[in-house]
């Protein structure tokens, strides 16, 4: 069965159990509105059918953030060798007190846990990485990206689009960024130490776009005498080209680069065709088989530079912070903590789905039960107007329609009672 649409449930329901204000083609933002009062709760009666996804994580630090549209992880294996292959590993999942109570934690920096502990709730961050602490350059700049393939951000009406609280090396700051259609907007600071808040404004942005930190302050400009310090790459051969709109970099080593980075091509002398690309781009695409950076420009072309000595591809790994869109909201996101032994793992997480506010008519309803959604509807219409019997009519209703058919759904897996033997956190040997 296909999942709906907020525009396929609008059409369905909006002269069902719509207000007055919701009717016609005028009334279908408020038709949204009212479906994201009724939903949240619909999605968090259970796990019915399509709220259960899959995700892989990699972490090295021993900590990690689920996707913002999860809510919980439900399952996991871990893959201790990172090279996402072996996930034979099942995990436990405790809670975010568990080992507080027990043993606290096992090193001087509190990051890790216990491997007997599987994975544990680390509770709610701002960002979706955290930033490490600057070595050897001064900090961060904070910058707004598209997500590609847009290849600028949104533009958006009014000058509060975006407020960001963050610290540099003098103490606290806030950062209040309008959007208007930039390819990338910048906080001017160039020694950000941490970001403690990312809120949306009043309006909502229209797209998604990307907050990130980019690494600055290597001892000098990039161009200038001392750049050296700043982080490079090592060119495979002399030129590099583009097709179309893709510019292809081959290097010596493309290991250590990922999509979303920042590579600075500099010093390289016109192209072929006459065109100077020395400016900073975001890369779009890894070969790490072959070696090569792939990153976008918006004029298409078929051209070649050549490097002279003076010649440098400069790489700039960032750290996402958060994808934000919807208006009025601050970014948290869930992490957790699991001891990887200071080496790189991966993660195949089985997720809950949450619900994500509908911004426009295009954003997917998992829950796409028309009968379900119109009880839940007709519910809180009830529950608004103090009619507390029918409320709890209609959400009974709507329970008994979502268990139906997640039961259809299942067909012959049905689930199985299981007793552990050894009780919660433990095992005993030789018990079949």
């Amino acid at each position: 069965m296909a999942t709906l649409t907020a525009q396929g449930v609008t059409d369905a329901l909006q002269s069902v159990c719509g207000s007055p204000a919701a009717q016609g083609v005028e009334g279908a933002p408020q038709f949204r509105k009212e479906l994201n009062l009724a939903l949240p709760r619909l999605y968090n009666m259970g796990l019915w059918r399509d709220l259960l996804f899959e995700h892989v994580v990699s972490t090295s630090d021993g900590t990690f953030t689920i996707p913002a549209h999860a809510e919980s992880i439900v399952a996991a294996l871990l893959d201790p060798t990172g090279d996402s292959v072996d996930y034979s590993y099942p995990q436990k999942i405790r809670s975010q007190f568990h080992d507080y109570n027990i043993v606290g934690r096992n090193d001087r920096d509190g990051e890790n846990t216990l491997a007997s502990f599987g994975i544990v709730d680390d509770g709610y961050s701002p960002t979706i990485e955290e930033i490490t602490a600057p070595s050897g350059f001064t900090g961060y700049q904070i910058a707004v990206y598209p997500i590609f393939p847009n290849v600028a951000v949104p533009t958006v009406a009014g000058t509060e689009n975006l407020i960001i609280n963050y610290s540099v090396l003098a103490g606290a700051k806030t950062a209040t960024l309008s959007l208007g259609g930039e390819s990338v907007v910048n906080v001017g600071d160039f020694d950000v130490q941490n970001v403690s808040q990312i809120k949306v404004g009043g309006v909502s942005l229209g797209e998604d776009v990307d907050v990130v930190v980019v690494p600055r302050g290597y001892g000098g400009s990039v161009g200038s005498a001392v750049n050296d310090s700043h982080p490079s790459l090592t060119l495979a051969g002399t030129t590099f080209t583009q097709s179309a709109n893709v510019i292809t970099v081959p290097v010596t080593d493309a290991s250590g680069v990922a999509v979303g980075d920042i590579i600075n091509i500099n010093g390289f002398p016109n192209s072929t065709g006459g065109v100077n690309a020395n400016t900073e781009y975001r890369v779009t695409g890894v070969d790490k088989t072959n070696n090569k950076v792939f990153l976008y420009r918006s004029v298409s072309a078929t051209d070649t530079w050549t490097a002279n000595s003076s010649s440098k591809v400069f790489h700039y790994p960032v750290t996402k912070l958060a994808v934000v869109n919807a208006a009025g909201t601050v970014s948290r996101f869930r992490r957790y903590r699991v001891d990887v032994n200071n080496k790189k793992a991966s993660l195949r997480l089985l997720l809950k789905r949450k619900f994500v506010t509908l911004v426009d008519e295009n954003d997917v309803i998992h829950v796409s039960s028309l009968s379900a959604i119109k009880h839940a509807m007709l519910g809180n219409i009830a529950e608004e107007n103090a009619d507390l019997e029918r409320a709890n009519y209609h959400w009974s209703v709507c329970r008994g329609v979502l268990d139906e058919q997640l039961d259809a759904h299942r067909g012959a897996a049905k689930p199985a009672v299981r007793f552990d033997p050894a009780g919660s956190g433990g095992t005993v040997l030789n018990i079949m």
